[in-house]
């Protein structure tokens, strides 16, 4: 699956429509309305990346899914390319 977060910070999803791949702006399905899936909700994670035998991998962990993408773009910024750090427990508390 290839993906983005555009510059306003919503998820977009590359989608055929009409025979054409598009990148369609993806809505919250648990609020009424249109509103867009993006990083203003509390349960939207930043990205992280993993490597798979040479091959990267994005995940993106929302409210009840982690959607997993072969190809991800972040427009707030700059594409997302590194592996995620490891997470190290702090034992001096």
């Amino acid at each position: 699956m290839k993906g983005k977060i555009d510059f306003e910070g919503n998820l977009r999803i590359l989608r055929k429509v009409a025979g054409e791949e598009k990148y369609l702006l993806q809505h919250c399905p648990f609020l009424h309305g249109w509103k867009p899936c993006g990083i203003w909700c509390p349960l939207f994670e930043e990205p992280q990346t993993y490597k798979i035998k040479d091959k990267i991998f994005w995940n993106l962990a929302l409210c009840k899914k982690v959607l997993v993408f072969e190809d991800f773009i972040d427009e707030r910024g700059e594409k997302i390319e590194k592996v995620a750090p490891k997470m190290e427990l702090d034992e001096t508390e």
